[in-house]
């Protein structure tokens, strides 16, 4: 129930509500990490960390929610299944029963949902940066809009559209793995 509640909170506040909360409470309350900002890589990894944690964790927030809402409704489907009743029948373990039979049945509906996610995902990142004042695909994107860049939007969309096709081809693609009754 309590990742139920935290489901459907999760997945009704807007990316950047849940990164202001988060500097709130993280950044100006308890003083844990930096409000905004980026540090490479290069400067060492603590400081790489501390700066990617609240908008890995603001961003994230919306789709932990969602899979989790998906898994749930999934698993409720396929746990009603006969072949469930007989696995059970059979003698099979719950943790085989669960992994081996239910999940690997309910994952086509989850995957399928990791591919739509990956276009808020997108559109996240570009909230998600402008909110932590990250430089990255996402800033160049609003920054070229409020400037009236075409040429730098068409190519951040064609970039975009490129990569959602991509993960969209590669999650029709697993079907096939995930449910042998699909062929293409």
């Amino acid at each position: 129930r309590l990742v139920m509640l935290f489901s459907v909170v999760g997945f009704s506040l807007p990316v950047f509500i849940v990164g202001y909360l988060l500097i709130s409470w993280l950044s100006l309350g308890l003083r844990i990490l930096p409000v905004q900002g980026y540090k490479p890589l290069s400067d060492g990894i603590v400081p790489f960390l501390q700066h990617i944690t609240l908008p890995t964790m603001a961003l994230s927030t919306l789709f932990i929610a969602l899979f989790a809402r998906i898994t749930r409704a999934s698993m409720l489907e396929v746990l009603s299944q006969d072949y469930i009743r007989t696995a059970e029948a059979k003698g099979l373990g719950k943790a085989v029963v669960l992994f081996r039979h239910a999940l690997k049945n309910a994952a086509v509906p989850i995957v399928t949902v990791i591919g739509v996610a990956f276009g808020l995902l997108i559109s996240g990142v570009v909230v998600t940066e402008t909110v932590f004042a990250i430089p990255g695909v996402g800033r160049l994107t609003a920054d070229a809009i409020f400037q009236r860049d075409y040429p730098v939007i068409q190519g951040v969309m064609l970039f975009f559209s490129a990569i959602f096709v991509l993960v969209n081809l590669l999650v029709d693609i697993a079907y096939t793995y995930l449910d042998p009754r699909i062929r293409y």
